[in-house]
């Protein structure tokens, strides 16, 4: 319990209690802590002195706030080769983890200039755009936005569900695996759209990756916009040369 004769504020106190707590495990990553009104009733403190505790252990990078679902031990950050081939799906199954994906949304649309440049396809080709949330121990990881040209893959549409791996649908049912890629990385801030997605502020940083995928001859297959938190990933580059 807190010490209310001693000369170091509660908040102080609170905030070194929740941080050993984390340090031991009582807090995994990921888990939700205990609701403002929980921790003043277990310490006996004023919420004043509880939102203090915690607003210092989000800046100090112990926890992290998710809009509208509460405070959450924040996950160390993942470590993502910048120009590997693999997608999400393969990707989290090499780190030992359950690939986890929300589909927003997938439509038949006509491509915009830019999407059909990048597929090299007419302009206004029907393309499948799809929409998801892909996940890391359960927090919003990443915000896709994928398009795949009809031409290539009819009626990819039919075959997309919760929990299939896109390059498992390319490889399985039209026997095209990507060989390799190029990608555009930049660094923009969260708008209301990617908050709610994202779990994260408004005017948050974010990585851009613009992502064009590629089999053999140089053929593009897909293009992908990823946006990411730049407080859950860090980007490695490993280069064959000393």
């Amino acid at each position: 319990m807190l010490n209310n004769g001693s000369s170091k504020p509660l908040y102080i106190q609170l905030k070194q209690i929740i941080a050993d707590d984390i340090k031991k495990g009582v807090y995994s990553p990921s888990v939700k802590l205990p609701t403002e009104n929980e921790l003043c009733e277990t310490y006996n403190v004023s919420r004043i002195t509880v939102r203090k505790a915690i607003l210092d252990l989000v800046e100090e990078g112990w926890l992290v706030r998710q809009q509208g679902k509460g405070t959450f031990v924040k996950s160390p950050k993942l470590k993502r080769e910048l120009i590997a081939v693999n997608g999400y799906s393969e990707f989290m199954e090499s780190t030992g983890k359950k690939p986890k994906h929300q589909i927003l949304s997938h439509e038949i649309i006509e491509a915009p200039k830019s999407i059909a440049q990048k597929l090299r396809v007419a302009s206004e080709s029907p393309v499948l755009e799809l929409k998801r949330i892909l996940f890391h121990d359960d927090q919003p990881l990443s915000f896709e936005i994928a398009h795949y040209p009809l031409s290539l893959f009819p009626d990819i549409g039919k075959h997309i569900k919760g929990g299939v791996s896109m390059h498992d649908i390319l490889k399985q049912h039209y026997q095209v695996v990507p060989t390799h890629n190029t990608k555009l990385l930049n660094v923009v801030y969260a708008k209301q759209e990617e908050s709610r997605y994202l779990a994260c502020d408004i005017g948050d940083a974010l990585f851009e990756i613009d992502k064009t995928a590629f089999m053999s001859k140089d053929q593009p297959i897909y293009s992908s916009l990823f946006l990411m938190h730049t407080d859950r990933v860090t980007f490695t580059i490993n280069s064959p040369y000393a």
